[in-house]
């Protein structure tokens, strides 16, 4: 990861780089954007929050902001290509997908390039990233075409990954980590699955069969957050793709995630973005 790279990312939206991510190697860095890892050749042995991959040639990785990745190995011959996008980019790109989909790609590798065409079709999604990056860095007026751009090519990335996930079972994710690793995952898991119909601690300790004190342990060695914030980070998350990318109306979100009423949902969402439901909807407000 090249100065250029840092530079250009909050500049832009987005930047690409070809790196060995030699940053990463035995030291715990916390990504500050959703970072798209593309395995070019080599192998690299990393985790990311506690969780163990095997890194190869074809493999696609995609972690969230604010994951806490480690190389603890790598070949001498090992390179990647990173891209690193916003979160207005990153929540347009995946805005037709849901949470649980989302969470079935995010944080484990898939192995792409499986036939020619595959490989073909790989090649020209990050040509095109490669034609964008080098756009958007020369000329200032061409940003926002860049941008929307980028945002489909992402997507057109996120429908192959979910496509190779079903038709090639590629959920190569290693367990080989502690249990309390294991146990954070699970927690990411049930709040997927849960996190509209209940966002206390309590419900979550529970059903894992833990003490509230316990989990926000784990919780706070995996990610360096306690559970009620990972629990509200996720569910904001998902009301701001509602608001901007759906035309629910402020009821039907009400519904859809179990809050008590409007004015309830308006004071939680104002609390944790600074912006009432109307004002980030009518402005189209994201904040990276």
């Amino acid at each position: 990861m090249n100065n250029i790279y840092l530079k250009k990312l909050p500049m832009q939206g987005f930047a690409t780089t070809q790196s060995s991510l030699q940053q990463f190697v035995q030291h715990v860095y916390q990504l500050q954007h959703t970072s798209i890892f593309f395995c070019l050749s080599g192998e690299a042995l990393f985790t990311i929050d506690g969780q163990k991959y095997r890194f190869t040639p074809g493999q696609i990785i995609i972690c969230p902001t604010g994951s806490n990745i480690l190389l603890l190995d790598i070949t001498s011959d090992f390179s990647s290509r990173l891209l690193g996008l916003s979160k207005h980019i990153w929540l347009a790109a995946r805005s037709s997908m849901s949470p649980e989909t989302i969470q079935a790609i995010e944080c484990r590798t898939h192995q792409g390039g499986n036939s020619n065409l595959e490989k073909e079709f790989l090649n020209n999604i990050f040509r095109q990233i490669d034609i964008l990056d080098l756009e958007a860095g020369s000329n200032n007026e061409n940003i926002d075409y860049c941008r929307q751009n980028i945002t489909l090519a992402v997507n057109s990335l996120l429908l192959y990954i979910q496509h190779i996930s079903k038709t090639h079972r590629t959920l190569a994710k290693e367990h080989i980590g502690e249990n309390k690793d294991k146990l954070f995952y699970e927690f990411r898991m049930l709040l997927t699955n849960h996190f509209r119909e209940d966002r206390s601690v309590q419900f979550y300790a529970d059903k894992m069969r833990i003490s509230t004190r316990h989990l926000n342990s784990i919780c706070q060695r995996a990610s360096g957050q306690n559970a009620k914030e990972i629990i509200d980070h996720f569910t904001i998350i998902e009301l701001e793709v509602n608001l901007i990318y759906t035309h629910k109306s402020f009821q039907e979100l009400v519904n859809e995630f179990h809050f008590p009423d409007q004015s309830y949902l308006n004071r939680y969402f104002k609390r944790h973005t600074g912006y009432s439901l109307s004002e980030f909807r009518s402005n189209g407000v994201m904040v990276d």
